[in-house]
């Protein structure tokens, strides 16, 4: 027994021996604190520290550097939901850049301040609780699905999507891609 024992003079020999059984017990490699962070996580086992920070849309097509960020902005993507900020963050953990929202769609009036782009609407002042997103980066149609679910998920539930928009266009009238249904042209 070493001399560093906390155990008393009249300690009995089995007492002695669980105090040494214990002191040795911290040599043993523990695997829980990998398992817990996201930087030192496994990348098998990331989907269910995923899940035990309630991360709500996972991909395991995503990158590992995307999954990872995802898990680190868990909790505060939880704490700040429904706001600009966790919408921005979750897509772009997701891996479709940065997103421009627009609020308040349907609160313009025919006083010349709107352009005639198309994305000035006039109509109902009441329909304040809708909002366009608009992203940087082109997406399939299964990407914007995607990007809807994630779009669900973390605006407030009184907010509806009316378009979702992308500014880069990865296809032209050139004849190279098919009209299967997998790519549109501009809005998804």
């Amino acid at each position: 027994m070493s001399e560093q024992s906390l155990l008393p003079y009249n300690a009995t020999e089995q007492e002695h021996a669980q105090a040494l059984t214990v002191a040795r017990i911290s040599a043993v490699p523990n695997a829980a604190r990998q398992l817990w962070s996201a930087d030192r996580c496994p990348t098998d086992k990331l989907a269910w520290l995923a899940w035990a920070f309630s991360v709500d849309e996972w991909d395991d097509a995503w990158p590992e550097d995307s999954k990872r960020q995802t898990i680190r902005d868990a909790l505060q993507v939880q704490k700040r939901k429904g706001t600009v900020w966790s919408i921005r963050r979750v897509l772009a953990n997701a891996g479709y850049g940065s997103a421009t929202l627009i609020e308040g769609l349907y609160s313009r009036t025919y006083d010349g301040s709107a352009l005639f782009n198309g994305f000035d609407k006039y109509g109902d002042s009441t329909q304040w609780a809708t909002y366009r997103a608009i992203l940087d980066r082109p997406m399939t149609n299964k990407q914007a699905q995607q990007v809807r679910r994630l779009l669900e998920i973390t605006a407030p539930a009184r907010c509806h999507l009316v378009e979702l928009n992308y500014t880069a266009v990865t296809n032209t009238y050139d004849g190279a891609i098919r009209y299967d249904g997998t790519f549109n042209y501009g809005t998804a």
